[in-house]
């Protein structure tokens, strides 16, 4: 690993190919040195900040320069990054998570990171939940979940995980969940598929059996089991009988059916209808 320890500025002293915001492609090299390159990446941080937004892609281009040029020639996807703004994030990611989890990277780099991760997140799967992001306009690639899609026993399967995980982490974390869901069957493997679950949390099981309501044939028999629909039924026929209005009047069952999805997660696997409290 390379030495990231600061002297005048996070990443030492670097000629830094400094991405231009005019000139995207990078087609003219606009060498910049250590210091400029800090200023452009804090610049463009703090503008974040101000619209409780993301990084641009030019700051997010930037520190993937700074990165890359503390990882000297193995930070290849983040050289390429810098350069074209093009790239995928599951390559970049096992590059800038080496600098992210290594004890020596200082505080300022790691958070450089947590913008660019997340950037990079939500470029690739714009409807990520933020929920995790907590009060402050700062983001942290702890506490943002992701989409993976690890082999499972013989199938790939829809996890989410923090987005600081690695692939060793996630192929490491799929042998233990293979073996859970052997055990608790497709309603683990639909709670597993809930954005807001974390497949890597040490508490996974115990959610999961306080949240699983049951296992349904399809919507309308989730309804009937998880409402009063039997009963409002019945009251209300009664109640028209009455009034000599029967037949006349009726519950709308689609809206029961969209409150019922308000109140309970509900996946839909294998043809049948597993439903969770939120």
């Amino acid at each position: 690993m390379t030495d990231h320890s600061p002297e005048t500025n996070p990443l030492g002293k670097h000629k830094a190919e400094l991405p231009d915001p005019d000139n995207p492609n990078l087609e003219a090299e606009k060498p910049e040195n250590g210091e400029a390159l800090v200023e452009a990446i804090e610049g463009g941080i703090d503008d974040a900040r101000k619209r409780r937004g993301d990084i641009t892609e030019h700051t997010a281009r930037a520190i993937a320069r700074a990165i890359a040029n503390a990882f000297g020639d193995e930070g290849h996807y983040l050289d390429e990054f810098a350069r074209t703004g093009s790239g995928s994030r599951t390559f970049l990611s096992e590059e800038y998570l080496d600098v992210y989890n290594d004890p020596t990277t200082p505080v300022q780099v790691r958070a450089w990171i947590d913008w660019l991760g997340t950037y990079l997140v939500i470029r690739d799967f714009p409807d990520t939940s933020r929920q995790y992001m907590g009060s402050g306009p700062d983001p942290y690639l702890s506490r943002l979940l992701i989409p993976e899609w690890p082999k499972l026993g013989d199938d790939r399967e829809l996890i989410y995980v923090p987005a600081t995980k690695t692939g060793d982490d996630i192929q490491e974390l799929a042998a233990g969940l293979a073996a859970l869901i052997e055990k608790h069957g497709d309603s683990l493997r639909a709670f597993l598929r809930l954005r807001d679950v974390d497949a890597s949390s040490p508490n996974l099981i115990e959610s999961f059996e306080q949240t699983f309501c049951g296992t349904y044939l399809d919507m309308e028999d989730v309804v009937l089991n998880v409402t009063e629909m039997s009963d409002w039924e019945t009251e209300l026929q009664h109640w028209a009988m009455e009034r000599g209005i029967a037949g006349a009047v009726y519950i709308d069952r689609a809206a029961i059916e969209e409150q019922t999805r308000e109140v309970y997660d509900i996946v839909e696997l294998e043809g049948r209808c597993h439903v969770f409290y939120r």
